[in-house]
């Protein structure tokens, strides 16, 4: 039973701290968004995602995932010790817990990546200076 929890905790892990759970900008529907359509709009957000990955944000992208991740783990293997010595499987909880505790962290870090005020405005700066209009991020 614990391992298929483990197994199951992992299994989310890779869902939510995939690429593309991170945030994208939010394109306020104008002339140009209008006439370029979904499809284009869509590609030109990648490109401009993938502009500033490759200028300022690339090499601290994962960092924050694992970080989170490492924080989340100490404080779910610290709560499920706590349950388990109440519960009479101390060991067993605080893994469970770490566990957790880690996905949970790992895929908030993945989710938040990308919103740094340097990245968010180098790709705003290249979505304007296609025509469009972003006006957040979600």
């Amino acid at each position: 039973m614990f391992h298929k929890t483990i197994s199951f905790i992992l299994f989310l892990v890779f869902i939510f701290a995939c690429p593309a759970c991170a945030k994208k900008p939010a394109i306020y529907p104008n002339d140009h968004s209008k006439a370029v359509g979904k499809a284009q709009t869509n590609q030109d957000i990648q490109y401009c995602l993938k502009l500033a990955d490759d200028n300022v944000g690339k090499e601290s992208r994962g960092k924050k995932s694992v970080k989170t991740g490492v924080k989340g783990g100490l404080i779910g293997g610290a709560i499920g010790l706590g349950i388990g010595i109440v519960t009479g499987s101390p060991g067993t909880s605080a893994l469970a817990g770490a566990a957790g505790g880690a996905a949970g962290g790992a895929a908030g870090g993945a989710i938040q990546d990308n919103t740094d005020s340097v990245y968010r405005n180098f790709v705003e700066k290249c979505l304007i200076e296609k025509g469009y209009e972003p006006i957040g991020w979600r």
